[in-house]
Formats: C-alpha cells, sequence, structure tokens
C-alpha cells in the first residue's frame, strides 16, 4: 500500500511540475509574440510618420494639392501596414494597449489628413500634429512597456 501511495504521489508531483512549466513557457511564448506584434506596429508608425513628412516637405515629387499628390500620400501612408498589424494587435493585445494603439494611429491619420488638405512640414498646423503625433506615440510605448513588465 505504502508502495502504491508513494508512487501515486511521485507521478503526481511530476504531472504537477510539468503542468506547472507548461503554464511559464506558455506565458513566456506569449509575452515574446506579443513584444515582437509591438515591435513591428511602432517600427510601422515610425515609417509612416517619415513617409508623412517626406509628402509635407513638398519637395520633389507630385505637386502638393495635385491628385498624384494625394495618390503618393495615401500610397504611403499604407505602405508600412500599420493597418494590418492594428488588426492583430486587436486580438492579442491587452484592451489599453489596443486603445493606445488606436490614438497613435488616428494621430497619424489625422497628419495624412492634413497633408492632403496641404499642409507642409514647416507649417505651424504640422508642427502642432508633430507634438500630437510624439503624445500619441508616447503614450503607446508607455502602455506596451507596462504590458511587457518592463520598467
Amino acid at each position: 500500500m505504502s508502495t502504491l501511495l508513494g508512487a501515486v504521489i511521485g507521478v503526481g508531483a511530476t504531472l504537477l511540475a510539468d503542468r506547472i512549466r507548461w503554464r511559464r513557457e506558455s506565458a513566456d511564448r506569449e509575452t515574446a509574440t506579443r513584444r515582437q506584434l509591438y515591435a513591428e506596429y511602432t517600427a510601422a508608425l515610425s515609417r509612416v510618420r517619415t513617409a508623412l513628412h517626406e509628402c509635407a516637405q513638398a519637395t520633389g515629387g507630385a505637386i502638393p494639392g495635385s491628385e498624384d499628390h494625394a495618390r503618393e500620400v495615401r500610397d504611403r501612408f499604407l505602405a508600412p501596414g500599420a493597418y494590418e498589424i492594428r488588426h492583430q494587435l486587436a486580438i492579442i493585445a491587452p484592451a489599453d494597449v489596443v486603445e493606445a494603439a488606436r490614438s497613435a494611429f488616428i494621430a497619424l491619420r489625422t497628419t495624412r489628413d492634413r497633408v492632403l488638405e496641404g499642409a507642409t512640414a514647416d507649417s505651424e498646423v504640422y508642427a502642432e500634429l508633430e507634438a500630437g503625433n510624439d503624445a500619441a506615440i508616447a503614450e503607446l510605448r508607455r502602455v506596451m512597456r507596462r504590458d511587457l513588465g518592463v520598467e
């Protein structure tokens, strides 16, 4: 009887240890996935921001206000894939990260719209938009870091 009890305890302890290890490894994989997606999203936002700034500089390329310029601005806004990554975030990220990601994206989309309306990189309007972009992206990074447990 004692041998049987010892075997049950041994098997139970092994199963419990395996279950704990599996949970820890699963949590580590989920965190790594979020970390990678967060990095991809912030990089995509950075590429969008750079593209918008280049379009707002109005040097070379299409003439601001023209249909060619509008098409170039829209194409360059979409090229980095921020839309697609944002939808992936909506599936795996906590609500505060999803909301901050949305806010940062909307700030950049507003910048796109103002560039389409003729705002240039040296205008006061554009400077205000950039300040809004800075704040939205800083908040996004803050909630991402908190979610990942980074100080």
